[in-house]
């Protein structure tokens, strides 16, 4: 009997300790994705600070942990469809239990401070110090996908500091962590506007803020080809996740920053994840979940005309409401999450035949369908949520722009969303019309003060060519982004070969440019943008932080 009820208990034992193996979140990254537990995992992430409430401030004195509040938000944050949430600062040990038992994953930020003194001994021992104290308790937590070392690193900062102070810094903290909590990726939150000439190869995965203002490089390349420019300037070897992007709804602004309606906010978080999803992000964070009456200074006071406070999905009637009520953006981001199409890709070029059909779906989605001209493609069963893979039988006749229009259903039959893709089928090669820049000086901004930018376009007769070619100089000063122009092309629309030159200031203080040009071609309902895009530095001061 004795030796039965042992061997009962051994059997136990070691049924607890599987059940405890299977439990445990095991990372990997692959194909450019993220792998949770064997399967490709999409980032359905939002942005998220706790202690940024009304007549709060998350950055002010000793932090309430604020537990209760904490599992009302990610009760409903779950509820709503994501999958995980992404911090600016570290979370507690209590905090951490609450996001480990909501079954919510973790972009975890830590509080470096981006104005810091990177080379200094001191401050780099205490980076290390507050690092390994979090550590501690956080390499207990399998919640933790990802760590965040640094938010937005201002150019001109790194370029006072050193590129090579900043990169030593951040490979100290990288091997830290990676020493402490193996097999966790590490990376930064770099903001692409300013940070496009960073070199992130030694980080394990690539993260960018990314914000469609139509300045810049969202202005000729637009905002989907802008953040694809990004991934392929890292060569398209890791995974890229957004993790920032929204729109504020202030009651002032200038451009997309600020002045947005509540309609204007849902719709262009749809646009901009649907862009982000076609440029390769395989996770996103929009910003974010509850807006911040701190960041205009006066945590007790939601300034109106102050854009910063007014970007949050959630809002809050005054500073005693603690619980806040969801925006229009809410429910059609929880909508619009039930299903991502990963593939096709809307406004892509496709050869006829078998064209990849990538999806990401819910526990409620059973079943797609899709249609084109009205009659179905394709129609399948879904067996399990998240990622789903199959083709799509396409034969074009000649070129052809094509609208596929996906449906998404419950086990019920009833119908829980709609997208349609549009894309450009041929049964032979398509070649664009090309753009290219050349740019004077071209290799040191040191040996000159205008600088000059001459665009080269080169038609074909497949695709129409739009109006109006942008040309940008993004001078990385600060959050000022430089000089940008517009240049009618209008009366040039016949001619296979259109050149214009643009001139441009270069200031004193500039140590790194990107000069971009793009214009709009369209063939049918399908439009792209065709570009190019050049960096700059000043001397060699980038050598050891730059792209080559």
């Amino acid at each position: 009997m004795k030796l039965k009820l042992a061997f009962v208990i051994f059997m136990c034992q070691i049924s607890l300790i599987s059940v405890f193996a299977q439990s445990k979140t095991s990372i990997g990254i692959k194909d450019n994705w993220y792998w949770l537990n064997g399967e490709k995992f999409f980032i359905k992430a939002i942005g998220y600070e706790i202690g940024a409430r009304p007549g709060q401030h998350p950055y002010e004195g000793v932090r309430s942990d604020d537990l209760d509040l904490l599992k009302f938000d990610l009760k409903v944050i779950k509820e709503a469809g994501y999958n995980t949430i992404r911090t600016w600062s570290q979370f507690s040990e209590p905090q951490l239990k609450v996001v480990q038992a909501s079954g919510l994953k973790l972009i975890m930020g830590l509080e470096i401070n981006p104005e810091g003194i990177y080379g200094d001994p001191v401050f780099v021992k205490k980076c290390e110090s507050d690092v390994a104290k979090v550590m501690t308790f956080a390499k207990k937590y399998d919640c933790i996908i990802t760590y965040l070392v640094i938010n937005e690193p201002q150019t001109d900062h790194v370029y006072k500091m050193s590129g090579n102070a900043f990169v030593n810094l951040m490979k100290i903290l990288i091997n830290l962590i990676h020493a402490e909590h193996p097999g966790i990726p590490v990376t930064l939150s770099a903001n692409a506007m300013i940070s496009d000439y960073m070199d992130e190869s030694y980080f394990d995965v690539n993260a960018y803020n990314c914000y469609d203002h139509s300045e810049a490089q969202t202005a000729t390349m637009g905002f989907k080809d802008y953040v694809k420019g990004l991934v392929e300037l890292n060569g398209r070897t890791k995974p890229f996740i957004c993790t920032e992007f929204g729109y504020s709804v202030s009651h002032k602004g200038y451009g997309r920053y600020g002045g947005q309606t509540l309609i204007q906010q849902s719709n262009g978080l749809i646009a901009n994840y649907r862009d982000l999803i076609d440029a390769g992000a395989v996770g996103m964070c929009p910003f974010y979940y509850a807006d911040g009456w701190w960041k205009g200074g006066d945590k007790n006071y939601h300034n109106p005309d102050q854009p910063e406070e007014w970007f949050g999905f959630w809002g809050y009637s005054d500073v005693n409401d603690k619980y806040g009520s969801p925006r229009p953006v809410w429910f059609a981001m929880r909508d619009y999450m039930k299903a991502l199409i990963i593939s096709p890709k809307n406004n892509e070029i496709y050869q006829s035949g078998k064209i990849p059909l990538e999806l990401y779906t819910d526990k409620d989605v059973s079943r797609v369908t899709v249609k084109l001209n009205d009659k179905v493609l394709y129609s399948k069963n879904i067996m399990k949520e998240g990622y789903f893979a199959d083709q799509l039988d396409i034969a074009a006749k000649g070129i052809e722009d094509l609208e596929l229009a996906f449906e998404f259903y419950n086990k019920s039959g009833k119908l829980l969303k709609t997208e349609s893709i549009m894309i450009l089928a041929s049964n032979k090669p398509i070649e664009l019309p090309t753009l290219t820049i050349e740019v004077t000086p071209d290799k040191d901004l040191n040996t000159g003060k205008i600088a000059s930018v001459k665009t080269k376009i080169v038609t074909n007769g497949n695709l129409k060519l739009g109006d109006d070619l942008r040309v940008s100089y993004n001078t990385h000063l600060g959050w000022e982004v430089g000089p940008q122009v517009t240049v009618s092309i209008k009366d040039q629309q016949d001619k296979k070969h259109i050149q214009t030159e643009n001139f441009f200031p270069i200031p004193d203080n500039c140590w790194v440019v990107n000069a971009s040009a793009g214009i709009t071609v369209q063939y049918g309902k399908c439009s792209f943008r065709i570009h190019d895009q050049k960096l700059i530095y000043r001397g060699d001061w980038a050598k050891e932080v730059g792209r080559k």
